[in-house]
């Protein structure tokens, strides 16, 4: 078993109270410091105006939203610092955390009806063009760490298209094509004339999404505002949380994992969003499982390994005239088994449906030769 560490160390300054959040874009000006954050998105700090004027958080209902987005960013702490610290490295503003917010509410769980998923809102196509697994039993979009690489390399290809980031970050939500046609419509690259909501160049939600985007980066980013309210300890909050990266053979049970670490099993699922089912995806050598750092000394003292968890479970694909009956005898498993692994309620079963079938060795060797 290799362990690599992943040690967090990057402090955090946007978490605070609801009533600050509110505050913080209810009262929106002009300074050095706001002009920074907008400059970093290639933006001028006279746009600034035009953030206020269109400030979202001027209802109550859009209040409540920017409240259920702070409670995402505190539930998602743990990923947070590395994430950003890793945007940073890349050379890209920070603030870019805030896209995967404005995508996603910050929940590896988000799927769009368009098949985006995780975070970032990554379509299949563009995950796997990026280096992304996704199968029957691994979802890469929906781990917090991968799905951010690939986000990476996307948004730096999209910079080098567009040259400027807040192009780069309308063309992540509109797409490149729909973006350039505003582009030649508007005749110009300049963010007020491509906002604009009456000519509408580009679709209500990019307009809406960029000033979303903008508005959190200055909000949230306020340290004198942090420091007037007598949260300055908000800057340095979570500067020592730790998360640990352990490759763990494929095919292991996430159950054997947790335990190994002293956590429940929902626990650890909360931290590895990316499998689709309770152990590690069969067929390869291993898998990253990310842990709190503060478990890493107990896990490596407690936790066991099998001997062979990669011939454990196989994915069955249900053909027409199988039964739990015919496919219990094929494996040489109990109904009830099967019952218990797939978490049925009775044994109806449905052509293509996939079930999840443990096996002993010498069962997975007497399949393998009957093909």
């Amino acid at each position: 078993m290799k362990l690599k560490t992943m040690i967090l160390l990057s402090s955090l300054s946007c978490l605070c109270s609801s009533s600050l959040l509110k505050a913080d874009f209810n009262s929106l000006v002009y300074d050095r410091f706001s002009e920074n954050i907008l400059n970093s998105f290639d933006v001028s700090g006279a746009f600034l105006a035009e953030l206020k004027a269109k400030n979202s958080l001027k209802t109550n209902s859009a209040e409540g939203r920017w409240d259920y987005f702070l409670q995402k960013f505190d539930s998602s702490y743990e990923f947070i610092p590395i994430l950003k610290s890793m945007i940073a490295q890349a050379g890209i503003p920070q603030e870019f955390l805030f896209l995967a917010m404005a995508e996603s509410e910050f929940s590896t769980r988000a799927y769009s009806p368009k098949k985006a998923s995780g975070i970032w809102q990554l379509m299949p196509v563009t995950a796997k063009q990026l280096g992304l697994k996704i199968n029957d039993y691994i979802d890469e979009r929906r781990d917090p760490i991968k799905s951010t690489q690939a986000a990476i390399k996307y948004l730096q290809f999209l910079y080098k298209i567009t040259g400027q980031w807040y192009l780069a970050a309308m063309a992540y939500n509109c797409g490149v094509g729909r973006l350039q046609k505003a582009i030649k419509e508007a005749k110009t690259t300049d963010i007020d004339v491509l906002l604009d909501d009456k000519k509408k160049y580009l679709p209500k939600e990019t307009r809406d999404y960029m000033r979303m985007i903008l508005g959190m980066s200055v909000a949230f980013n306020n340290i004198d505002k942090l420091k007037s309210e007598d949260r300055e300890y908000l800057l340095n909050r979570g500067a020592m949380n730790t998360l640990a990266s352990v490759n763990i053979k494929a095919g292991t049970l996430l159950e054997s994992i947790a335990k190994g670490a002293g956590m429940s099993l929902a626990e650890l699922k909360t931290y590895n969003r990316q499998f689709r089912y309770d152990f590690l995806p069969p067929g390869y050598n291993e898998y990253a499982v990310y842990i709190p750092y503060e478990k890493l000394a107990y896990f490596k003292q407690n936790f066991k390994e099998e001997e062979n968890p990669n011939e454990m479970f196989v994915l069955h694909k249900v053909k027409q005239g199988e039964t739990l009956s015919s496919i219990s005898k094929r494996y040489k498993v109990s109904i009830q088994e099967l019952k218990i692994t797939n978490n049925l309620k009775n044994s109806f079963l449905s052509i293509n449906q996939k079930l999840i079938v443990p096996i002993i060795r010498k069962n997975h060797q007497k399949l393998a030769q009957k093909g």
